[in-house]
C-alpha cells in the first residue's frame, strides 16, 4: 500500500490576535499550498491480500486521484470497496453516490480497468474562507456558507479569515448568518474583480453597528467601508487605492471610504492623512 505521508506544523500562537495568528499563516502559506497542489497525483492501494478468490476479475488495485485533505484512507471507507471484490460486480455508481456523501466532495468518478483496477477521480470543494470558532479555532465554509467537518490534515489553501460572527454550526451544516452572506458576497465580488485584490485580503471582520472592517495581508491596514457600501464599484476603488499605494512604496495604517466621492488613507509612522 501507498500513501502519502502528511506533516504537522505546530505553532505557538499564545498571545497573538485571531488577526495576527490568521495574518501570518496567510503570508506563509500559498508557498505550502504550491508545494502541496504539485504534489497531487494519484495514490493507489496495492497489497498481496488482495486474493483471486473473490471472482473472475479480482480487485488488486484502487487508485485515487485528487484527494487534497481527504486521506486515502477516508476515500476507501467511503467508498465501501473491500480487498478481492470481483471487479464486475462493483456498482460505480453507488460507490460514486457513495463517495459524493461527504461534505468536502464535489464530484467524483469511478471507473473500472481490466484486469484488477478501480480509478475514483475527485474534486473537492474548496472553502471560501476561514470562520474564527471559539471551540475549534477555524472552521471552513463553502461559498453557500455550510460548514465542512474538521478535517485531520489541512489543504493549505489560502483564504480569508472571517471573525466577529457567533459559534458556527457543526460541519455539515450551513452557517445561517445575514453577517457571513454579506462577507462572503464580498469575498466573492473582490475575487471576480481581481485575485490580486482578494489575495490582499488577510481578514473581514464583522464589527456590530460599523459593518465590515478588512485587514491587508501585507500591512495589517484597517479598511472600513460605508454601511451596506460593498459593491464591486468600491472595491475597484479599494483596488487603484491599493495599487497606487504599493507602487509608490507607502504602507497604509487604515483607509476609510465611508465618506461620499472621497477616500481618506492615514499612512504608516507619519500619521499624516492623504485624500484619493
Amino acid at each position: 500500500m501507498k500513501s502519502a505521508r502528511w506533516m504537522r506544523r505546530e505553532r505557538n500562537d499564545r498571545g497573538k490576535s485571531p488577526r495576527e495568528v490568521w495574518g501570518a499563516k496567510r503570508i506563509t502559506i500559498t508557498a505550502c499550498a504550491v508545494l502541496l497542489l504539485s504534489g497531487i497525483g494519484s495514490s493507489a492501494y496495492k497489497a498481496s491480500a488482495w486474493g483471486d478468490e473473490a471472482g473472475r476479475f479480482p480487485l488488486h488495485l484502487l487508485e485515487i486521484i485528487g484527494n487534497v485533505v481527504l486521506t486515502e484512507e477516508e476515500v476507501v471507507a467511503l467508498a465501501g470497496i473491500e480487498p478481492g471484490m470481483d471487479l464486475l460486480s462493483i456498482d460505480l455508481g453507488r460507490v460514486e453516490a457513495a463517495v459524493i456523501s461527504s461534505p468536502r466532495i464535489e464530484r467524483a468518478y469511478v471507473t473500472r480497468q481490466l484486469p484488477d483496477h478501480i480509478l475514483i477521480r475527485l474534486e473537492e470543494k474548496l472553502p471560501a474562507a476561514i470562520v474564527l470558532s471559539g471551540s475549534s479555532g477555524f472552521v471552513e465554509v463553502a461559498d453557500d456558507g455550510s460548514v465542512f467537518p474538521i478535517a485531520e490534515r489541512t489543504a493549505f489553501v489560502d483564504i480569508p479569515l472571517i471573525s466577529g460572527l457567533g459559534e458556527p454550526p457543526s460541519g455539515g451544516e450551513v452557517f445561517d448568518s445575514e453577517s457571513l452572506r454579506v462577507a462572503l458576497s464580498l469575498l466573492r465580488t473582490a475575487r471576480e474583480l481581481s485575485p490580486s485584490l482578494w489575495m490582499e485580503i488577510s481578514e473581514v471582520h464583522i464589527a456590530p453597528g460599523s459593518g465590515l472592517v478588512i485587514y491587508t495581508v501585507a500591512d495589517g491596514a484597517e479598511i472600513r467601508f460605508g454601511s451596506g457600501a460593498y459593491n464591486s464599484e468600491a472595491l475597484s476603488q479599494l483596488w487603484a487605492v491599493l495599487s497606487d499605494l504599493r507602487a509608490r512604496g507607502v504602507t497604509a495604517e487604515a483607509i476609510d471610504m465611508r465618506f461620499r466621492n472621497q477616500i481618506v488613507v492615514r499612512t504608516a509612522g507619519s500619521g499624516s492623512r492623504e485624500r484619493a
